[in-house]
């Protein structure tokens, strides 16, 4: 495609049979015409049509099928369905390292669909992380002013006791401030690190993780010129008084933060790669096949991730 002066988000649809073209279209239609941005789609253009309105439809399309025979249903997903997300993902990958886009917004996507096309597909995220030869990627979760990064993410909670080490915080954490002062410029981020076990281990009492990885590289983390403090009790780091004082919180696993964060701001929470050389953002819910296409699903979180986008370009 050509390219004019205008900064180009590349979005992709998800899975077909999912929310994701819905909550697309509907974000889109609120969002479209934004000065010096253009958007392209990556998806079945006839699915995206469904859904999409007036302004929606003068939107540019990759329409990208590996089966135009097929038919996506909403709520029944498939295995053509599957492999077509996965193509959109791919077709976003060329796109971006063509220069056809300068970011990325991903629409979710079923992992259990696309495994069998891509085995030990754990996600967008480490899908990106691949293919762009980035050694470390995190996931970072933006709601307005709170922002969350996960120490660990999509593993079994019976490995995040050998996971969760003091190489891996401090990796981590200097890696998530670099971009916060790079995209967000936040000159000296203010750091809060949560602990592993239940009152932050209670002196160790209570596990000793704290101990012997994560008090060691917070301060290894103060040494290098961070203003990082904890470990953090998780029940009580989350309460405004606490979180307000930080520009960053750092959660060890996946359900020590995103249960909060899910309940509290579904309709406009975001999640942010760190660490990409270009940035992609995405909605932070999945594919909710229970209530696709019955106008339901709300494109809140949608709308955030492509304003997000936008934002720290």
């Amino acid at each position: 495609m050509s390219r004019s002066n205008s900064r180009v988000i590349a979005v992709t649809m998800g899975d077909p049979c999912g929310v994701g073209p819905e909550v697309t279209a509907a974000a889109l239609e609120a969002l479209y015409p934004v000065k010096g941005y253009e958007f392209v789609l990556i998806g079945n253009e006839d699915v995206f049509r469904r859904y999409c309105r007036k302004k929606a439809a003068a939107l540019s399309f990759i329409h990208v099928a590996g089966d135009d025979k097929a038919v996506h249903r909403p709520g029944k997903p498939s295995a053509a369905a599957g492999l077509d997300a996965l193509l959109y993902l791919q077709q976003a990958v060329k796109l971006i390292r063509t220069g056809g886009a300068d970011a990325l917004v991903t629409a979710p996507v079923s992992k259990e669909w696309i495994i069998p096309f891509s085995p030990g597909f754990k996600g967008h995220t480490t899908f990106l992380a691949h293919e762009f030869s980035c050694d470390h990627v995190e996931m970072l979760f933006v709601a307005g002013q709170l922002r969350v990064v996960l120490a660990t993410r999509h593993v079994p909670v019976k490995e995040l006791s050998e996971l969760v080490t003091a190489v891996k915080v401090y990796s981590v954490v200097k890696a998530t401030a670099s971009f916060l002062r790079e995209r967000y410029h936040i000159k000296r981020p203010r750091i809060a690190v949560c602990g592993l076990n239940p009152h932050a281990g209670e002196g160790g009492h209570m596990g000793r993780e704290e101990i012997t990885r994560i008090i060691p590289a917070i301060k290894k983390l103060r040494v290098s010129g961070l203003d990082v403090r904890g470990p953090f009790p998780a029940d009580t780091v989350f309460e405004p008084h606490v979180r307000e004082g930080y520009d960053l919180i750092v959660s060890m696993y996946h359900d020590q933060a995103l249960p909060f964060l899910k309940a509290s701001y579904f309709d406009r929470l975001v999640n942010v790669t760190v660490g990409l050389p270009f940035i992609r953002t995405s909605p932070a819910h999945g594919t909710a096949f229970d209530i696709a296409g019955r106008s339901l699903a709300d494109p809140g979180s949608m709308k955030a991730a492509i304003i997000q986008a936008m934002e720290i370009m």
